[in-house]
């Protein structure tokens, strides 16, 4: 096997530190915005608010949570299905978690947890061409389910009467992009692909991508049935976690309405998806401690629900995350070995 060349190493050093370093960042943010919701709320308050959640709310807000790899499992086992490949539910869960995991701590648009996705199928026995249309069904419907949420929480907002110009350029700058990406995303294996893949060639990484796509079945991907269905998933997990924050609000005694909640988790998981640093960690939270209070959340519920919120779909999933990856890793690695 040959070794890494100075070139090769020095790029994964540099991608390690790059890592590193937006960590950091992400906590300065959130240290950032704690001591600022502290600063404007008694110490003393946020803590008996913390300590007022009753336990079967927390149950409430973490089956909530455990809902949304349900649902993702779901997304995930809609073109193995049509292909012919019944896959255990157990599986699909897991892979999901795993996803949660790297999507968070390893920040790559989501080409790593795609990467493992696939190989983790493949060694179930799914088709090359199975597994690449789920992928891309994967990618469409998350980018289409985002846009229809969005704009219904800009719609909200608007109608409150909070809108919020550079909020609403980047919404719809993102939303454009969304569109994009999923009219690409159906759009291949076709002529565009083709071409593509004539001049990308030379590009490892790349040609390695180009190829994969390639190999997607088109009816699959392009399926009408299919694609709704998943598009009907994501849409149920955006409002799965919206639905937690609003669990969370409540325990805590504020009032707010559920629509309050969805808009202000739409808007701070922008933030949270055009950010550079993990799992948007510092600029989520900021963004929605920002707009609950902007629709009459005080600081103290809204710096405790988001934080509790961040506690169940965050942090509490990283050590299981951690454990089914690497599982499903050293699974692959074994498969390919014999």
């Amino acid at each position: 096997m040959p070794r890494p060349s100075e070139s090769d190493t020095s790029h994964l050093s540099t991608l390690r530190d790059a890592r590193w370093l937006s960590w950091l960042v992400g906590a300065a943010i959130l240290a950032a915005v704690m001591a600022a919701g502290l600063h404007f709320s008694e110490g003393q308050e946020f803590l008996e608010l913390a300590a007022r959640v009753q336990p079967w709310w927390f149950l409430l807000a973490v089956m909530l949570q455990i809902a949304t790899y349900v649902a993702q499992g779901e997304i995930f086992r809609g073109a193995p299905r049509a292909a012919g490949s019944h896959l255990p539910l157990t599986i699909l869960y897991e892979l999901s978690l795993a996803k949660l995991f790297l999507d968070q701590a390893l920040p790559s648009a989501g080409l790593s947890s795609s990467v493992l996705i696939a190989k983790a199928l493949e060694r179930r026995r799914v088709s090359r061409a199975a597994v690449a249309a789920s992928i891309l069904i994967n990618i469409a419907s998350y980018h289409a389910a985002y846009v229809l949420c969005l704009l219904l929480a800009l719609v909200i907002t608007t109608w409150r009467g909070q809108t919020n110009v550079p909020v609403l350029i980047l919404s719809l700058a993102f939303m454009a992009f969304s569109v994009g990406v999923t009219v690409a995303a159906l759009l291949a294996p076709g002529p565009l692909l083709d071409r593509l893949m004539a001049r990308g060639r030379r590009v490892r990484a790349l040609k390695n991508v180009l190829e994969f796509v390639t190999d997607a079945d088109p009816d699959l991907t392009r399926s009408p049935r299919l694609l709704s269905e998943a598009i009907a998933w994501q849409i149920l997990i955006f409002v799965l976690d919206a639905a937690t924050i609003w669990v969370f609000v409540r325990s805590l005694g504020a009032v707010t309405s559920v629509w309050t909640a969805f808009a202000s988790f739409m808007i701070s998981s922008l933030f949270r998806t055009v950010g550079i640093v993990p799992g948007g960690l510092g600029t989520f939270e900021a963004t929605s401690v920002w707009t609950l209070h902007l629709m009459g959340v005080s600081v103290p519920v809204a710096l405790a629900s988001t934080l509790l919120f961040r506690g169940v779909s965050f942090w509490l999933p990283m050590v299981p995350g951690l454990w089914v990856s690497q599982r499903t890793t050293t699974g692959t690695a074994h498969a390919h070995a014999r």
